[in-house]
């Protein structure tokens, strides 16, 4: 009988304790759904917005999309990343400004294809005249003039001081300076749709604290009854334990509110409508990083696609430069030409036809400093760039420096203040059940109440800090951390 009974109960208890992330779920270590190791597909092999997320490097359990308990629908964060990037109005204009790159390239490569030119036109003159000759008769005299013009020509472009050939070097260019300017947008609206959803998590956690902590209100309500009712307390203990009550009643109307403009801004950025039903599900936990901070700085300075679109901004500026140095060499350009004319009379057409070749060379050799001031100009905008690349590398630096100290304090804030809301709830404990016992005032409870709720709130706020910060250091470092844990400890 003993044994028919263990059973079932360890059974449960294995149960809970997985639910509840204490335990890891033997799904979780199978590999069918265990996560992808970072030596096992390099993070630059695969789509940028699927590296950022850090939910493999904290995984509490698996979470998949479904329903809720008020039946909204369940997104997760890599849900809420995947409809951003499709429907987000900002990310959009990022993808429409890729469409003018092809124009661009064949505007280049059209410089070395001849320019063909046609026209054609027709033209008819009825004329006569009547007159007397000298004998007296009436005489008239003219008819029908006709005329038609056609042309055909071609003319290229053999050498216009060089710049043909960078102006087809910028267009490739601009076609990864675009790229790189779509991979920041796609990095700034998933560190955006985190930061949103991290917030999301954190109002819905401190709700339900919030609505814990009326429970509290409600059995201190009932003990300051229970109390009054055998004249162990005066009227005072109940009338303040109801407006405790109350007050916490506030406290949640405030945080659902809260929780509800926290969804709204994430579905803004979704680019959904804002009324939009959904549930979120938290899938974070906290650990230490074990990761190298200058091995970190150099690969954010050499990867972030900040510093790719300035690097190809500077390459396009230096090939600008050259563009304006060669224009003191000559233009030399050569076409082909047929012509004919067809004028006169109907029954007396002349015809003119024509044919043509020839080269031309265009040497603008003073234009009064033009040229001079123009490359100036570029020279000195060329320098701003160059200006702007360090102090985005400094930059960078020194955020990825800043974001990695602050993860580190919040992981150990997150510790001691998760040692405190312990000790602040057995403290709880001991005074409720000291009052229950009349070994304790009413206001010896409510402080301990007042202290616990305080704690716990602390220690919310410093869980989703700690993955804010984290966020901000992936968005820093220009890809997901946990991805390079293994290159950069």
């Amino acid at each position: 009988m003993i044994h028919r009974t263990v059973g079932p109960v360890f059974a449960a208890t294995v149960l809970i304790l997985v639910l509840h992330g204490v335990l890891p779920a033997a799904e979780a270590d199978s590999p069918d759904n265990a996560q992808s190791a970072p030596t096992a597909l390099p993070a630059e092999s695969i789509p940028f917005f699927h590296t950022y997320n850090l939910t493999a490097l904290f995984p509490v359990g698996a979470a998949v999309s479904g329903r809720g308990a008020n039946g909204a629908q369940v997104l997760t964060l890599d849900d809420c990343i995947d409809r951003a990037l499709a429907g987000n109005p900002a990310h959009a204009k990022a993808r429409e400004n890729m469409r003018g790159l092809g124009p661009a390239m064949l505007a280049a490569w059209g410089n070395y294809i001849p320019t063909v030119r046609s026209n054609y036109g027709l033209g008819q003159n009825n004329r006569t005249s009547s007159f007397l000759d000298p004998s007296g008769v009436l005489r008239t005299s003219g008819g029908i003039s006709k005329s038609s013009f056609g042309s055909l020509s071609m003319d290229l472009n053999i050498f216009d001081s060089a710049r043909h050939y960078f102006e087809l070097k910028n267009a490739r260019l601009l076609r990864r300076e675009r790229e790189s300017r779509l991979s920041a947008s796609e990095l700034s609206l998933v560190d955006q749709v985190r930061r949103a959803y991290i917030d999301a998590l954190r109002q819905q956690q401190l709700l339900s604290d919030a609505e814990s902590q009326a429970g509290n209100r409600r059995e201190q309500l009932r003990l300051a009854q229970a109390r009054h009712s055998v004249g162990s307390v005066t009227r005072l203990d109940v009338l303040q334990a109801q407006v405790d009550l109350k007050d916490q009643e506030l406290i949640i109307l405030q945080r659902r509110n809260d929780l509800e403009q926290a969804k709204m801004q994430l579905s803004r950025l979704m680019g959904s409508a804002l009324d939009s039903d959904f549930a979120v599900v938290d899938q974070f936990s906290i650990e230490r990083l074990e990761l190298n901070l200058d091995k970190m700085i150099e690969y954010a300075v050499a990867n972030h696609p900040g510093v790719a679109t300035l690097e190809h901004q500077i390459s396009q500026q230096r090939n600008n430069l050259w563009m304006g140095r060669l224009s003191y060499l000559p233009t030399i350009s050569t076409g082909l030409s047929y012509s004919r004319t067809d004028d006169g009379l109907e029954l007396f057409p002349n015809r003119d036809k024509g044919r043509g070749l020839r080269l031309n060379v265009n040497w603008n050799i003073w234009d009064s400093f033009g040229r001079y001031k123009r490359n100036r100009d570029l020279e000195i905008q060329l320098n701003n760039l160059n200006y702007d690349l360090s102090a985005t590398k400094m930059d960078l630096e020194q955020n990825v420096r800043a974001y990695w100290l602050d993860v580190q304090r919040l992981y150990e804030r997150y510790l001691a203040l998760s040692e405190s809301r312990d000790l602040r709830r057995q403290s709880l404990e001991l005074e409720q059940e000291r009052y229950r016992l009349g070994a304790a005032s009413l206001l010896d409870l409510r402080q301990a109440q007042t202290d616990y709720s305080q704690a716990e709130v602390n220690f919310i706020n410093s869980k989703y800090e700690f993955h804010t910060s984290l966020s901000n250091l992936s968005g820093s470092v220009g890809r997901r951390v946990e991805w390079l844990q293994e290159g950069l400890r």
